[in-house]
C-alpha cells in the first residue's frame, strides 16, 4: 500500500476518534442536565452519611447518562470497531442494573458478588472460545473483573475521582491500542465531570460506578485478545491484572486485607480508602486527586510497558 494510503488511513482514524470524543462529551453534558432533575424527582438521592465526604443530599444521575451513552455508542459503531460488543452490552447493562437497583434499595453484598462474578464470566466468553484465553485465565480474568467493578466502587468516594480515573485510563489505552472506543470514554467521563467536579450537583451511584470498572477491566482485555498478555504464566498474569487495575484495585486490595485483619466483613463500609486518609493528613482535595491520578497513569502505563 503506498504511503500515502496510510497517512489517509490514519487520517480518518483521528477524524472518527475526534467525531467520538466529541459527541460522547455533549453526550455526557447535556444528558446529565436532565437526568439531575429525574433522580430529584423519583428521590433517587444520595444521602449523606458519616463515612462520606459530602455534607449533602446529591442526586445519583450520572450512571444512568454513562449507561445510556456506552450503549448508545455501540449501536452507532456497530461493525466500526476492533471486537463485537453485543455480549459486553448485556453484561454491562447488568452490572449497571445491579449497581441502580442498590442505590433504590440496598442488595445483598453476596448477590451483588455473585452476578457481577456471572457477568464478568459470561463476557469473557468470545476470548476463551477463540482461543486467545486459556481456562485458568478465564477464571483469574473473570475474577479480576469482578474485583475492579468493586474497586471502582470503591474508590467513587470524593468527587470527580472516579471519573478522573477512567478518563485517564481511557487516554493511556487510546493511545495504546488507537481504538475509538476509548475516545468515546474520555468525551463521556468528561463530559459528566463538571457535574460531579468540583461541587458534586449529582453521583455516578453504585450503577455508573460500577459500569466504569467493569468497562476499563474488560475491554482492556478485549483489547489485548491478539496479545500474549493473556496466555502468559500464572504469575505473570496476575501481576500484569494488578498493575492494570491501577489505584482503584490497589485501594481495594488494601481495603479488604485492612478489614479481614480487623476481624469485620470485608464488604463493610469505612472510611479509610486512601482518599480518605489523604484528605485527613490536610491535603486539598484538588491534591488528592491530583496524586492519585497521577499515580494510577503510573500503574496502568507500566503494566502495558512491562507485558
Amino acid at each position: 500500500m503506498p504511503a500515502i494510503d496510510y497517512l489517509e488511513l490514519n487520517d480518518k482514524i483521528m477524524i472518527e476518534m475526534g467525531i467520538s470524543m466529541l459527541f460522547a462529551f455533549i453526550w455526557g453534558w447535556a444528558a446529565t442536565k436532565i437526568a439531575v432533575p429525574i433522580s430529584i424527582r423519583y428521590d433517587i438521592i444520595d444521602m449523606p452519611e458519616k463515612r462520606k465526604l459530602h455534607s449533602e443530599a446529591t442526586p445519583r444521575g450520572g450512571g444512568i447518562v454513562l449507561w445510556s451513552g456506552l450503549l448508545l455508542f455501540i449501536l452507532l459503531c456497530h461493525g466500526r470497531i476492533d471486537v463485537n460488543l453485543t455480549l459486553f452490552a448485556w453484561c454491562a447493562s447488568a452490572v449497571f442494573m445491579v449497581g441502580y437497583l442498590d442505590d433504590m434499595k440496598s442488595l445483598s453484598p453476596i448477590l451483588r458478588l455473585t452476578l457481577h462474578l456471572l457477568a464478568s464470566t459470561i463476557v469473557l466468553i468470545p476470548l476463551y472460545k477463540n482461543g486467545n484465553l486459556p481456562p485458568w485465565g478465564w477464571l483469574v480474568a473473570s475474577i479480576w473483573i469482578a474485583a475492579m467493578i468493586s474497586a471502582y466502587n470503591m474508590i467513587d468516594g470524593m468527587n470527580g475521582l472516579a471519573l478522573c480515573i477512567f478518563a485517564t485510563s481511557s487516554c493511556i489505552f487510546l493511545y495504546a491500542f488507537k481504538s475509538t472506543f476509548w475516545a468515546f470514554g474520555i468525551g463521556i467521563a468528561l463530559g459528566i465531570l463538571p457535574w460531579n467536579y468540583p461541587k458534586a450537583k449529582t453521583f455516578l451511584g453504585d450503577g455508573g460506578s460500577t459500569l466504569l470498572g467493569f468497562t476499563h477491566s474488560c475491554l482492556l482485555l478485549y483489547c489485548l485478545f491478539e496479545s500474549n498478555a493473556l496466555t502468559k504464566s500464572f504469575i505473570s498474569f496476575c501481576v500484569f491484572l494488578a498493575l492494570a487495575g491501577g489505584i482503584p484495585f490497589l485501594d481495594m486490595s488494601f481495603a479488604v486485607l485492612r478489614r479481614i485483619a480487623k476481624g469485620i466483613s470485608p464488604f463493610s463500609p469505612d472510611k479509610e480508602h486512601i482518599h480518605h486518609r489523604l484528605v485527613r493528613r490536610g491535603l486539598y482535595p484538588f491534591m488528592v486527586l491530583v496524586f492519585m491520578v497521577s499515580f494510577h497513569a503510573i500503574l496502568i502505563t507500566l503494566s502495558l510497558k512491562i507485558f
